[in-house]
């Protein structure tokens, strides 16, 4: 999904999809956060617990909702997830440059896709022009 005016707006959009999971499939949904930063991290935690009006607790590995720097520490996670039995519903910030082919294999996720003009300006190298 093209990223919205803000971060903010972005969560709002992701707690709004949580929220529904939840009701259709209860407490088997584990939401995974992907951001490229802590600071990024802290606006997700921080907004989800707004939005959704949960608190930190509810954060953590064996919580409904996980953080995480590495596409590679969430995806195994996930997969980790599916063994148990559990659904993961992957959100990945609209910062994320790349994404990891690991995580495409998991059936929930959203991800939050840069503004084209932004993308451009963030990148020191211009490959593709």
């Amino acid at each position: 999904m093209r990223t919205l005016s803000s971060r903010l707006q972005n969560i709002l959009v992701a707690s709004a999809t949580v929220s529904i999971l939840r009701q259709l499939y209860g407490n088997s949904v584990r939401t995974l956060i992907l951001a490229n930063s802590p600071e990024r991290l802290g606006d997700w935690r921080r907004g989800l617990q707004d939005c959704l009006g949960i608190d930190r607790s509810d954060f953590g590995p064996e919580r409904g909702l996980m953080l995480f720097e590495s596409s590679d520490a969430l995806a195994q996670k996930a997969d980790r997830l599916v063994k148990e039995e559990q659904l993961p519903l992957i959100l990945i910030d609209d910062a994320e440059e790349q994404v990891s082919l690991a995580i495409l294999q998991f059936p929930l996720w959203l991800a939050f896709a840069p503004e084209p003009q932004l993308r451009k300006e963030r990148s020191t190298f211009d490959w593709f022009d």
